[in-house]
């Protein structure tokens, strides 16, 4: 908790030697906090039944054409709601699609969060286990769920539950209400299992996977009692007055990103600096846990299927070159020095990605324009389909305005397409994730090249967005003193002069500017 100093409290409002003064203030910050509730109640269920409206809009045309299954028209206005939310298409799909489910299936939560009696939170979660209520009988599931709503109400009126706790509430009386089985629903559930990773930034991610309960407590169990062991290990050999190297190697040197001997020693190889102190393991339990989980997943095969054994991880990192020959002393780095970019978008530290480059198999070089950062050209150290790694290094990911799927996940699309005589050039090509490839391929989204890589949106609706690529490396913009003669020659003026002349061609070489009207507001 953060410590204030006396001298530091602005003055509070009120008295805080009088009693009265003080339940006073009291009073009115909670009446302001209970303001400040309803109103956010009914801005979500203004939200909830925009939502709703727009998912029965886009279903009721997908029914109309045929196309319910694909959801063309739902995914269509799905993403330009997304743009309205600031939210991936992904997100506001699911946000449309529950919306609705809440309006036909709990009709008398949306009443409830409009009269501030829930949540949001509190719906959400009511609705995430109420639809666990099944039945056979249509009429009779109905009935179950509104039951299973006026007693999960009456219980909220009685007690302020936060929602994790409501939710657990409520998973005891919908399986009192439900026709299905567990074992039916469980069945059902394991279709949904995944993984995925989320970027926290300053070079951290969490992965996150989804499988059977206790499946997820046994790897827990098992990773926790594993650290525990490395940690113990670690703590018999340091009291034994074993080595530093001895020290660390019990905790499982070699480790994905743990502060251990090789880690030190491989830093020292890709510097050509000499070996480094072997570095003691202070890693917690949580940070070694955390490490063996990395390592059995990196290092081990499955034990199902022999079809996936032998796999390596493969990602795409950029390093400009300027960062690699820098000083790697991290006392000595500069605010402005061009980060490592994990798929050409998330900063990484330096030194981890000089540890991953050491041992990289090949390495593509891209070549950027001095004044812009667009990519010019690109080669490879190894064979390579140019064109593709021209556009994915371009691109960078899908090219839809707000959507970050890495290009290397993407799909190419032309433009104009290649049926109605569109060429496969790069002019004409740029990477699009699966989903927003066939959202412009079977909506009324329009796409249009503006040269460059810069590429304009329309919406349905006839909104402008435009996508520019993303700038790699440092940027330099052409200014009137960058261009101005000077009075006197001086010694090399005749290079500068060419300088200026080069730069002076390749400005009025690039594509006019979009009108500032049509850029998004963000």
């Amino acid at each position: 908790m953060q410590q204030h100093h006396e001298h530091d409290l602005p003055d509070p409002g009120f008295d805080p030697s009088d009693p009265a003064s003080v339940a006073a203030r009291r009073s009115d910050i909670l009446a302001l906090e209970e303001r400040a509730a309803a109103m956010i109640a009914a801005g979500s269920a203004l939200q909830l039944r925009a939502h709703a409206a727009a998912y029965d809009f886009g279903h009721a045309l997908d029914a109309a054409e045929g196309c319910a299954e694909s959801a063309m028209h739902v995914r269509s206005i799905a993403n330009e709601v997304a743009l309205v939310m600031q939210v991936s298409s992904g997100v506001a799909q699911g946000q449309l699609a529950l919306a609705s489910m809440t309006q036909q299936d709990f009709p008398t939560l949306a009443v409830a969060l409009d009269e501030n009696v829930v949540t949001p939170a509190q719906v959400h979660k009511l609705v995430e286990v109420g639809l666990k209520v099944n039945h056979e009988d249509p009429v009779e599931q109905a009935e179950r769920r509104a039951l299973f709503v006026e007693v999960m109400l009456e219980r909220v009126r009685r007690e302020p539950l936060p929602p994790q706790a409501l939710r657990k509430a409520a998973e005891r009386v919908a399986e009192e209400q439900t026709g299905e089985s567990i074992d039916q629903r469980h069945a059902r559930a394991r279709r949904q299992r995944r993984a995925t990773v989320e970027d926290l930034g300053d070079g951290m991610s969490i992965i996150r996977v989804t499988t059977d309960t206790f499946v997820a407590h046994a790897i827990r169990d098992r990773v926790r009692k594993q650290a525990l062991a490395i940690i113990k290990a670690r703590q018999r050999a340091t009291a034994d007055g074993a080595s530093g190297a001895a020290s660390s190697a019990a905790p499982g040197t070699g480790s994905a990103f743990g502060r251990v001997v090789d880690d030190a020693r491989a830093s020292a190889e890709v510097t050509g600096e000499p070996d480094a102190p072997d570095a003691l393991d202070d890693r917690g339990l949580n940070e070694v846990m955390s490490d063996v989980v990395a390592d059995m997943l990196l290092t081990s095969d499955p034990m199902g299927n022999s079809a996936a054994a032998g796999i390596q991880a493969n990602v795409q990192l950029s390093i400009p070159i300027t960062t690699v020959l820098a000083d790697s002393d991290p006392a000595s780095d500069q605010p402005g020095r061009a980060p490592a970019l994990l798929d050409g978008m998330t900063p990484m530290p330096i030194e981890d990605a000089k540890r991953l480059a050491a041992t990289a198999p090949a390495f593509i070089r891209v070549l950027t324009h001095p004044i812009t950062g667009a990519v010019q050209a690109v080669d490879s150290y190894k064979p390579t389909a140019a064109m593709r790694a021209f556009l994915q290094a371009r691109d960078i990911h899908c090219r839809f305005i707000g959507c970050r799927q890495p290009a290397v996940r993407c799909e190419l699309d032309h433009t104009e397409d290649y049926q109605h005589g569109g060429k496969t050039a790069v002019w004409n090509l740029s990477d699009f994730c699966k989903n927003h490839h066939i959202v412009k391929h079977h909506t009324a989204w329009k796409v249009r090249q503006l040269g460059g890589g810069v590429l304009e949106w329309t919406t349905p609706s006839g909104k402008i967005y435009i996508s520019r690529p993303e700038p790699h490396g440092v940027i330099f913009r052409p200014s009137d003193q960058l261009f101005r003669p000077t009075e006197e020659p001086r010694r090399g003026e005749h290079v500068h002069s060419e300088r200026r002349e080069r730069a002076r061609s390749v400005s009025e070489a690039l594509p006019p500017r979009p009108n500032s009207s049509a850029t998004p507001p963000f």
